[in-house]
């Protein structure tokens, strides 16, 4: 089983990415972003999916830093 891994997308407090994937796309939902006085903690996603985990860290989004990992 893989590891829960859960990524970010700096600079927004909820965001839906439509990555494609052959034939289809895959829709991913990152939400969970606040606004406080400590700044800006970004809109989030964790899956353990490893087809979903190499969909995003081979995304263009990812590739150009839109989208980051945020842990493991």
């Amino acid at each position: 089983m893989a590891k829960k891994k859960t990524y970010g997308v700096r600079g927004l407090l909820e965001c839906h990415l439509s990555i494609p994937s052959g034939g289809a796309a895959v829709k991913i939902h990152f939400s969970g972003g606040s606004m406080g006085s400590n700044g800006i903690l970004p809109a989030r996603y964790t899956t353990a999916n490893p087809a979903v985990q190499y969909l995003i860290e081979n995304s263009g989004e990812y590739r150009s830093g839109m989208i980051v990992r945020l842990s493991p």
